[in-house]
C-alpha cells in the first residue's frame, strides 16, 4: 500500500474548550476503550450483536483464548471446525489445530496489545482500528472495525502471514492448502462489509506469497468487515447420496438434484459455481422428491430429470416414480413434462445424436425391466422403443459417437450380476447382443468413453475395454484397489479418474484412494487421495478439466488436473499445456513461468540459491515451484517482494523485477535496503514507514502524536505534570504519556461528534 504524502495529511481539528476541560479532568491515565464492546456498539449498533453475541464464547487460557473443535452436524452440515487458539498478545500467532494433527499458524500484521473479552468475542488493538474474533458453527470470523481514513481507494488494510500451509486464490476466496497432499484445508472469505453510512463496500482478498491481503474501498469511511476462517468443505443442506450431478455447458455450473438423506428422498436441488467455488440453492424444489433417478442435459441447455423412487424412512413403502420434469437454468425453475409409460428406478437415460433421449431398463419395485422408451423434447412425447434382450437394472449405457449406437452393459440381469452387453441402433430400433464382459462381478458398473472410441468399463472386481469395431471386450491391467461403488471420469488428457469406496476384499490400505487409468500404456497409477470417503457419489468433469466429487460426505471435493502431463492445450481443459504439464494459464513473460511436472504447474521466482522444490529456471529466471497451479508472470518493474517491516521502526524496501528475463535478486532480508522510520512507526500492513499519526500507536518510542498529526518528541515526565504510575505506563507513558492520552480522548470526542452530527444534522437557519 503506497504511503500517503505529507501534503495529503488530514488535518485534525482544534479541540473545543469543553473538550480541553475534559482532557484536563481526564488526567494521564485517560485512554479510549477502543477494544471494548461498547465502542463497537456505538459505531455499528445494527451489526454489533452478530459480532458480540455468538452462541459460543472463547474460553480464556493461560496462553490466550481457546475455541474447541466440533464434529460435523447441525442444520447446515459442514466439515468439522478445527480447534482455534488466539494468542494472549495480538502480535502472536493464531493457531488452527486440524483433525489430522496438523497445525496452521496465522499472524496478523499490525495487531498488538493484550487481548480482552468483549462480551462473547475477543478483541485486539490493530493498526487503524480494532479486531474482534468470534465463533461460528464452522470456524471463526474476525470482524475488523477500521477507523475513518483507513479503507480508501482499494488499498490493503489488513494482512496475515500464514505458516504451515500454502495459499491459493479460488474465486473471491483464498484457500490454505496442505503442503503434503495439495488439498485445501481452510478457506478465507470476506462476505460481509458495512460502511458507517450504510453504502455498499467493495472488498477483495488476495494471496501474495505466504500473505493473505484484504483490500477495501470505503471512500475513507469507517468500515466493519468480516474475514471468515473456515474449513474448506462446502456447505450442504443434507448428506446427499444417490443423486444426480449435471454439467450445464452454457454456464459451466453443475446442477445437483434429488437424492436420499437421513429422513428419506429429497426434492431439493442446488447449483455449484466452479469459478467462485460456491453453492446456492435452486429457487424452487423439484416437483417430486426422488433418488436413483437420471438427469440428462438437452441440446436446449435444459436438464431432463425422470424416474427414480421416493420413500419416507418413517414408512415401510418404496414407490417407483414415472414423473418427468425439466430444469431451465435461465429461469431457475422446474416445469412438469409428460410422464413415462412405466415407472422405473436404477435405469439409464442417454442423449442420442438426433436430440431424443433413450431410457432403458431399471426396476419397478422388485421387478427388473427390459423395456425401453424414447422421449422427444421438441414435442414432449414418449414412444415405445424395442425392448432389450436382457432385463437389467443398475446397469450402464453410453453413446458411441462414431456410430450413433448405444452400448448397454452389466448390472443386475435376471437377479444376478450380469456380464452381457448389447447395442441399440436408433435407425432400425433394434437391439443386438455384443461381446460379453470378461469374467468378474459387473454389478454395479460404470462406463467411460476413451479418446480412440473404445469404452472403459469399471466394476467391482476389475476393469475391461470394449472395442466397438470388433465388438469384443478385453481386461485392462490390474487395478490398484477394487471398488464396490466406483465412478469413472474421462479427463481432457484421455486418462480416466476412478474414485469410490474400495471393495472390502481388495486389501486397500486407504478408503480414500483414487487412481488413474492411462489408455496408452494400459496401466493404473495412484493419484492424490480424497479428503473424505465418497460413497454413492457423483463425479462431474468441469469445463476447467477438474473433477467435482459429491456424495455421502459433509463436503464436496475437486480434483485438479493442474500438474498432469500433457502434449497439447486440448488436454488441459481451459488451461494451457506448458513444458509438458497442465497449467491454469500460459505465461506471457519470462519471469515466473511454468516448469516441469514436479512443480505442479506454477513457478514462483525466488533469489538464486533458494530453489528447493525443483528447477524452474527458464530464459534466465531462477525460480522455485510452489505447486499451486497458476502461471504467474512478473514483467519488468513488477514487484518481486513487497515492502516489509524489519522491526517496529525500520522498513525494508520492496524489490522490483529489474528486467524481462532477469532473476529477482536481492529479495533476502540481508540484501534489502532498510529505512529508519523514526519518529514514526513502520506500518505493519503496508511494510512502509508511516508519515502521519492519529494516535500514539503511530509514533516511535519516545514520541507523541500532536494535534496536527505529526509525531514529535514527548516532553519529559516532570514537564507532563503527572506521576507516571503503572496505569500511566501501561497507557503509553513509555511512548507518549500525556500526549497519547490527550489525542486518544480527542479522537473519541471527534468520533462522537461526527456520529451525533450524522444522526442529528444541523438545521439550516433562515437568514
Amino acid at each position: 500500500m503506497p504511503a500517503p504524502s505529507l501534503t495529503s495529511r488530514r488535518a485534525l481539528p482544534t479541540p473545543s474548550p469543553l473538550l480541553a476541560a475534559a482532557l484536563l479532568v481526564g488526567g494521564c491515565g485517560a485512554e479510549p476503550e477502543e477494544t471494548s464492546a461498547a465502542a463497537l456498539r456505538l459505531r455499528f449498533p445494527e451489526h454489533a450483536d452478530v459480532v458480540l453475541s455468538a452462541r459460543e464464547a472463547f474460553a480464556p487460557t493461560e496462553g490466550g483464548f481457546r475455541l474447541a473443535a466440533t464434529e460435523p452436524g447441525g442444520a447446515w452440515m459442514r466439515a468439522a471446525r478445527p480447534e482455534v487458539e488466539l494468542p494472549r498478545d495480538g502480535s502472536g500467532a493464531i493457531r488452527f489445530r486440524l483433525a489430522d494433527g496438523g497445525e496452521i499458524r496465522v499472524r496478523e500484521l499490525g495487531a498488538e496489545g493484550e487481548g480482552a473479552m468483549a462480551e462473547r468475542a475477543v478483541s485486539y488493538r490493530r493498526a487503524g482500528g480494532t479486531s474482534f474474533w468470534t465463533a461460528t458453527d464452522g470456524g471463526v470470523e474476525e470482524w475488523l472495525l477500521l477507523e475513518e481514513g483507513v479503507a480508501r481507494a482499494g488499498e490493503v488494510v489488513a494482512a496475515w502471514e500464514v505458516e504451515g500451509a500454502q495459499l491459493r486464490e479460488r474465486g473471491a476466496a483464498v484457500e490454505l492448502v496442505d503442503e503434503a497432499r495439495g488439498a485445501p484445508v481452510l478457506r478465507v472469505t470476506a462476505p460481509r462489509a458495512y460502511a458507517a453510512s450504510g453504502r455498499p463496500v467493495a472488498v477483495a482478498l488476495r494471496a501474495r506469497g505466504a500473505r493473505v491481503e484484504l483490500s477495501i474501498n470505503a471512500g475513507g469511511e469507517a468500515v466493519l468487515v468480516d474475514p471468515a476462517w473456515e474449513p474448506a468443505g462446502r456447505r450442504i443442506d443434507e448428506l446427499r447420496r444417490n443423486h444426480t450431478a449435471t454439467l450445464l455447458l452454457q454456464s459451466g455450473n453443475v446442477l445437483l438434484a434429488g437424492g436420499i438423506a437421513r429422513l428419506g428422498s429429497l426434492a431439493s436441488a442446488e447449483l455449484y459455481d466452479p469459478a467462485g467455488d460456491t453453492w446456492s440453492p435452486v429457487s424452487q424444489t423439484m416437483l417430486a422428491a426422488r433418488y436413483n433417478h437420471t438427469a440428462t442435459w438437452l441440446e436446449s441447455g435444459e436438464v431432463l430429470v425422470l424416474g427414480g423412487q421416493r420413500d419416507n424412512l418413517n414408512a415401510p413403502s418404496v414407490e417407483p416414480v414415472d414423473t418427468v420434469e425439466l430444469y431451465d437454468p435461465e429461469t431457475d425453475t422446474w416445469t412438469p413434462r409428460a410422464a413415462m409409460a412405466t415407472s422405473r428406478a436404477d435405469h439409464t437415460a442417454t442423449l442420442l445424436l438426433d436430440g431424443k433421449v433413450l431410457v432403458t431398463g431399471g426396476r419397478a419395485g422388485v421387478r427388473t425391466l427390459s423395456s425401453a422408451e424414447l422421449y422427444d423434447p421438441m414435442t414432449d412425447t414418449w414412444t415405445s422403443a424395442a425392448p432389450m434382450n436382457d432385463a437389467r437394472s443398475i446397469h450402464a449405457a453410453v453413446l458411441l459417437p462414431r456410430s450413433g449406437k448405444v452400448l448397454a452393459a452389466g448390472g443386475v440381469v435376471r437377479g444376478v450380476s450380469g456380464t452381457s452387453a448389447e447395442l441399440y441402433d436408433p435407425e432400425t430400433d433394434t437391439w443386438t447382443p455384443t461381446g460379453a464382459l470378461p469374467g468378474g462381478d459387473w454389478f454395479p458398473i460404470v462406463l467411460a468413453q476413451l479418446p480412440d472410441g473404445e469404452v472403459l468399463a469399471v466394476g467391482t472386481l476389475g476393469a475391461a475395454r470394449y472395442n466397438p469395431t470388433a465388438g469384443t471386450w478385453s481386461p485392462t491391467g490390474p487395478m490398484i484397489g477394487l471398488r464396490q461403488l466406483p465412478s469413472a471420469t474421462t479427463l481432457h488428457n484421455g486418462m480416466v479418474l476412478v474414485a469410490g469406496e474400495p471393495y472390502a476384499a481388495s486389501g486397500s490400505a486407504s478408503y480414500r484412494s483414487v487412481e488413474l487409468y492411462d489408455p496408452e500404456t494400459d496401466a493404473w497409477t495412484e493419484t492424490a487421495p480424497t479428503n473424505g470417503l465418497h460413497n454413492y457419489h457423483s463425479a462431474t468433469r468441469l469445463l476447467s478439466g477438474d473433477v467435482l466429487l459429491v456424495g455421502d460426505a459433509e463436503y464436496a471435493e475437486r480434483y485438479s488436473i493442474v500438474g498432469l502431463k500433457c502434449t497439447s492445450d486440448d488436454e488441459c481443459g481451459r488451461g494451457a499445456c506448458v513444458d509438458g504439464v497442465c497449467c491454469e494459464s500460459r505465461c506471457s513473460e519470462p519471469c515466473h513461468t511454468c516448469a516441469m511436472p514436479s512443480s505442479l504447474g506454477r513457478c514462483v521466482l525466488q533469489p538464486k540459491g533458494l530453489d528447493t522444490r525443483g528447477d524452474c529456471a527458464r530464459e534466465g529466471c531462477d525460480g522455485s515451484c510452489d505447486g499451486l497451479g497458476a502461471c504467474v508472470a512478473v514483467p519488468k518493474g513488477g514487484m518481486c517482494a513487497p515492502a516489509q517491516c524489519r522491526d517496529q521502526t525500520h522498513s525494508m524496501a520492496q524489490v522490483l523485477c529489474p528486467a524481462d528475463g532477469a532473476s529477482c535478486a536481492g529479495s533476502s532480508s540481508d540484501a534489502r535496503e532498510v529505512e529508519d522510520c523514526a519518529p514514526y512507526d513502520c506500518d505493519q500492513v503496508s511494510g512502509t514507514c508511516k508519515v502521519e499519526c492519529s494516535s500514539w500507536q503511530d509514533c516511535a518510542r519516545g514520541h507523541a502524536c500532536d494535534f496536527s498529526g505529526r509525531c514529535v518528541p514527548a516532553p519529559p515526565a516532570e514537564v507532563r505534570g503527572c506521576n507516571a504510575g503503572p496505569a500511566a505506563a501501561a497507557a503509553g507513558g513509555s511512548r507518549a504519556g500525556l500526549g497519547a492520552a490527550l489525542l486518544a480522548l480527542l479522537a473519541v470526542a471527534q468520533r462522537s461528534a461526527s456520529a451525533f452530527r450524522g444522526r442529528f444534522p444541523r438545521r439550516r437557519r433562515d437568514s
